[in-house]
């Protein structure tokens, strides 16, 4: 790829120092950061090297995602609520509905265009690193070679896996790790963008007999792994009635948890005892604010971060700004204690940041504008009524920004979108697919059709 020069921006790194450059550049050679300062002390050093004149717009890490169900772009606004009747709970509604007719009726080809067309919106979005949780137990095997080539072919940073189950049956459950740990291996042997790690569903689908031999696979291997954790309460009835245990602990006493596992969701830990476990542990957290909300959950990620664990922000598959998700966050913590200084900006701006890529253990690689990491970047359109400068351009990012005002984004070194058009896909193209699988899914479920 060779050198790329970005000038003239106003630079904020979210590194160690918080650094923010009002003229500032950073030159890329290939794939990292080589260089990045005042503009007049950052030069190109090779002839005929790219420049982009970054003047007027501001400069920030790529986001990153912790937490996604990718394919889920064919199953948004869907024209069936769910229920005739909507006084159902979460359970119900995951039992009734979510599970029989979407989870278990997508295809692979669903799964391929669904994940292309959502990592071409979390790019437009500003997100250059996403982790996927792959979902379609009667899509195997075969399935993340699918979720594979489509976050492949968008050009973004990934960690993908599989949701591996017990719910149907032990012979799945099987056949849901042996894709986790043959993709893990495929991913690490080629070395390219898109990595894997495994998955697991959750406490109230899975054994404990099966939780453990995820947990051993995971260790083994060195991939790491992530799972849902209490985003309803009925997750924390289920081990409560079976184990005598809330999950936390049940997990800590099976000898699940560790600094390589992502928890997603985490609305109804323990407040009181549960940040402990996490701390000590040092395990990771996705907080889908967005998601959460739509579905009426209350996550709290006080007690967590008080606790100093670290938390990350995630789409969830359900929503793909990670602008709207930054401010959700903040709100509604605002909102529950009544207290407009909780969540500062700097903090959430983190928390998308360079918060996101610990909790994928690669703050060394991606998170922040720093000499050595990976060129992942994003060029935001500056149309404030005030001058935006060092001292606001945090406040600014987080409070006013839109995706559309992402510009240009830049991932490894290479420039993906480019003044709001896709440099090496077919956008229009890929999100035409998608619409057609959509229907296809919905003719399955006999749903009204456009």
């Amino acid at each position: 790829m060779g050198e790329l020069l970005i000038k003239n921006g106003l630079v904020v790194t979210m590194d160690r120092d918080r650094h923010i450059y009002r003229n500032g550049s950073i030159r890329i050679e290939d794939t990292r950061i080589a260089e990045i300062g005042q503009a007049k002390d950052v030069q190109a050093k090779t002839p005929g090297c790219e420049v982009i004149d970054a003047s007027g717009q501001i400069v920030i890490p790529g986001f990153v995602s912790c937490h996604n169900h990718l394919y889920s772009a064919v199953v948004r606004s869907i024209p069936y609520a769910g229920f005739a009747d909507a006084d159902f709970s979460f359970i119900a509604w995951m039992e009734q509905f979510w599970l029989p007719l979407l989870e278990d009726r997508v295809t692979q080809q669903q799964m391929y265009i669904g994940t292309l067309a959502n990592c071409l919106e979390h790019i437009r979005s500003g997100i250059t690193s996403t982790t996927d949780t792959a979902e379609g137990s009667y899509a195997l095997p075969g399935a993340l070679e699918y979720v594979d080539r489509g976050a492949g072919e968008s050009g973004i940073r990934a960690v993908l896996s599989f949701e591996t189950t017990g719910r149907i049956s032990p012979e799945n459950a099987q056949l849901g790790l042996d894709e986790n740990i043959k993709f893990f291996l495929k991913a690490k042997e080629r070395g390219s963008r898109v990595e894997g790690r495994l998955g697991v569903h959750t406490t109230f689908t899975c054994s404990t007999e099966l939780l453990q031999q995820v947990r051993a696979e995971a260790t083994r291997l060195g991939s790491g792994l992530m799972m849902h954790m209490a985003d309803d309460r009925y997750h924390v009835f289920d081990t409560t009635r079976r184990f005598g245990k809330r999950p936390m602990r049940y997990l800590e006493d099976i000898g699940f948890l560790g600094p390589d596992l992502i928890l997603f969701h985490c609305s109804y830990i323990d407040p009181i005892r549960d940040p402990a476990i996490f701390k000590e542990y040092d395990v990771k957290v996705a907080h889908n604010a967005e998601s959460n909300a739509i579905f009426g959950f209350w996550p709290n990620m006080i007690p967590l971060l008080q606790a100093d664990a670290t938390v990350g922000l995630g789409t969830d598959g359900q929503t793909h700004s990670m602008f709207e998700i930054m401010r959700t966050a903040q709100m509604i913590h605002r909102i529950r204690y009544e207290d407009l200084e909780l969540l500062p900006d700097d903090q959430v701006l983190a928390m998308a940041t360079i918060e996101g890529a610990k909790c994928l253990l690669k703050e060394s690689e991606i998170g922040s504008l720093d000499v050595g990491k990976r060129a992942d970047m994003v060029l935001l359109n500056n149309r404030s009524t005030v001058p935006v400068f060092d001292a606001n351009v945090v406040n600014y990012v987080v409070g006013t920004c839109e995706r559309t005002d992402v510009d240009t984004v830049v991932i490894d070194g290479q420039i993906i979108l480019r003044h709001g058009e896709f440099v090496d896909v077919d956008e229009e193209r890929a999100l035409a697919h998608c619409r057609e699988q959509a229907v296809e899914l919905w003719r399955r479920n006999d749903w009204p059709l456009p």
